[in-house]
């Protein structure tokens, strides 16, 4: 009969920890892109108290390893959700390149997302 009580709270602590591993730094795989390159997603700020951001980086990739070419600060306020689109980098070579997501301040959410070449 007590068993479920600390079941209960095992599975608390679970969703805890792994709503906190997700918050941490992303990168895409890597996309053959050209142009001028934008990144658009919806932003969702889960703390009502404080600002959040989000820090995205175009890599280039290199035999001697990735080479940032664009970085751009997304800033959403506490509670917000908003959806925003931001150019990276203009006029890139042909070449194959990633996307790092770095979260910074707040508990930010990335969602919807996509990568746009012009």
């Amino acid at each position: 009969m007590r068993k479920f009580p600390v079941i209960a709270i095992l599975m608390i602590m679970l969703f805890s920890f792994s709503s906190f591993a997700s918050a941490q730094d992303a990168t895409s795989p890597p996309y053959y892109l050209s142009g001028n390159v934008s990144y658009e997603a919806t932003y969702y700020n889960q703390n009502f108290n404080a600002p959040g951001s989000v820090t995205l980086t175009l890599l280039k990739v290199t035999s001697d390893g990735d080479v940032p070419v664009g970085s751009k600060t997304v800033f959403v306020r506490a509670g917000e959700t908003k959806t925003e689109r931001v150019l990276l980098a203009s006029n890139l070579p042909a070449d194959y390149y990633k996307l790092k997501i770095s979260y910074g301040s707040g508990s930010v959410i990335v969602y919807a997302d996509r990568i746009i070449q012009e």
